[in-house]
């Protein structure tokens, strides 16, 4: 049987987890939930956690099980670090192609994606999503699409709000993010398709 205790004792010994927490069905382990600090990539964590278990205990896991949070500082007083876009540039290469390029900030790290596409009404969205997706496409195990984007009025501010669908296991859902459109639309599309992938 499995000492779930001393199991989550041994994985708060990997550099950089503060606190880890095991769900089991009877001898099976179906959910590791871990909170690191911000040093490592979700994914390096991930592969750290599996190794660990696996050399240690003999336990072989499936790395999907595993969900990271990250913070910063102690963790008392620490908030989850958000994934925040710090730049989008945007080029036109030719009169009917557009190109996306991102960087994405989480904690000390920065992610960098781009996309390229043709420059219609219907399609820029998903240039500018895409790029996105790209970008962070390293720290996660989903098939993720961008399907829909559509501009609202609430509250007299104008919103984008983008659709995007997960695949995982065999099942999909759709995830919903949205952004108050400013100055920049480009940007807005970029931060909406952001703020859904902070919901998956």
């Amino acid at each position: 049987m499995i000492n779930l205790e001393s199991v989550e004792a041994l994985l708060t010994k990997v550099p950089g987890v503060k606190a880890a927490k095991i769900v089991n069905e009877g001898e099976e382990i179906v959910e590791i939930h871990i909170v690191a600090d911000s040093e490592k990539s979700p994914k390096q964590v991930v592969r750290d956690i599996e190794t660990v278990l696996l050399a240690s205990t003999g336990i072989k896991i499936d790395r999907r099980i595993v969900s990271v949070a990250q913070i910063k500082g102690d963790i008392q007083k620490a908030r989850i670090l958000p994934y925040s876009l710090t730049n989008l540039k945007v080029e036109e290469p030719d009169s009917r192609t557009l190109k996306i390029s991102v960087v994405i900030e989480h904690g000390n790290e920065e992610f960098y994606g781009d996309a390229l596409g043709p420059k219609t009404s219907k399609n820029v969205p998903i240039v500018i999503g895409n790029a996105i997706l790209n970008a962070l496409s390293d720290i996660h195990d989903y098939a993720l699409s961008i399907d829909d984007t559509v501009e609202v009025y609430l509250a007299g501010k104008k919103f984008i709000i983008t659709h995007l669908t997960k695949e995982y296991n065999g099942k999909e859902e759709s995830i919903i993010g949205a952004a108050e459109i400013g100055n920049d639309k480009f940007r807005a599309i970029a931060e909406s398709v952001l703020d859904a992938f902070r919901r998956i």
